[in-house]
């Protein structure tokens, strides 16, 4: 369940709640640039699977696209900072961190703004509005669970008595 005041309590209410998620507006995922790496296409398939992507129109595709490239970059240039050295010579011999560290934070800083925009953070999600269904769970179903787990291993030390 959703920390938010119901719209009607609420004294601001020009922020609609977007509710349960509901199942994939799009039919098919869209598949993996062929370029990327195995990682990139692991996570891209990871996203289309959970429920956020059931939030997702068509014309957010090459938004999402533009993202996962990031990610993609972010790994490539990591991994040129690792071949390369962290450290690397200045201009007049001295040393300094390698320039592709700038690069790495301009691409998460702009891979950050674009997982804000489609939730991909428990902050960003409660921000938008969006409660998964494991999000969704009441404090009372939450309590029977964990009452209902120590009653099964409070049982199986009793058995081992």
């Amino acid at each position: 369940m959703s920390n938010r005041k119901p719209a009607e309590r609420r004294q601001g209410r020009g922020t609609a709640d977007v509710g349960l998620v509901a199942p994939a507006s799009l039919a098919v995922a869209p598949s993996a640039d062929v370029a990327w790496r195995e990682t990139t296409v692991e996570r891209w398939v990871g996203f289309w699977q959970s429920g956020l992507a059931s939030q997702v129109e068509p014309s957010d595709v090459p938004a999402l696209r533009r993202l996962f490239w990031l990610y993609d970059e972010i790994d490539r240039v990591r991994e040129a900072i690792e071949e390369t050295g962290r450290v690397v010579a200045g201009s007049q011999g001295q040393p300094r961190p390698n320039p592709l560290y700038k690069q790495v934070s301009e691409f998460q800083a702009e891979a950050r703004q674009l997982e804000d925009r489609f939730g991909l953070s428990p902050r960003a999600r409660l921000q938008l509005g969006i409660a998964l269904g494991a999000a969704h769970a009441s404090l009372d179903a939450l309590n029977e669970r964990l009452q209902a787990k120590v009653a099964d291993e409070d049982d199986l030390w009793s058995d081992l008595d």
